[in-house]
């Protein structure tokens, strides 16, 4: 490579002629139909994939057609979570008012077992410091 970016530059773009001038006697010297079997290969290849891609695009479409036309009919279903039995004890309560008391047992059940693991792991990591 030449001493100065200037030099660098000029090397590259004498490289760059010659390798193209060695390419056009390459394909002066490749015969005419080898030349245009070449073309039509490169059509048939550009026109499959291009085919391809068109029907992909046509298939996308169509899907997103029968999505629109099934997301106008809504369904209307009735999912039931609970039993038939808890369910009613539950609108109950909620129309009594219970609904706090219930929280509160809940909260408070959730509130002891969490102290009781608490306190499990409290002894454990004692036992552990003094095993060591």
């Amino acid at each position: 490579m030449g001493k100065s970016a200037a030099e660098t530059v000029k090397e590259i773009e004498e490289t760059r002629d010659k390798i193209e001038s060695e390419i056009r006697v390459l394909e002066e010297r490749l015969p005419k139909p080898a030349v245009w079997t070449k073309r039509l290969i490169g059509l048939a290849v550009g026109g499959g994939v291009g085919g391809t891609l068109f029907w992909f695009g046509v298939k996308r479409v169509r899907k997103g057609r029968k999505a629109k036309k099934q997301q106008a009919a809504p369904v209307n279903a009735v999912i039931q979570v609970l039993p038939e039995k808890w369910a009613g004890k539950v609108g109950d309560a909620l129309e009594n008012g219970q609904v706090k008391n219930i929280a509160i047992g809940i909260g408070a059940v959730w509130l002891a077992v969490r102290i009781a693991e608490l306190r499990q792991l409290r002894r454990m990591n004692r036992a552990l410091v003094a095993s060591r």
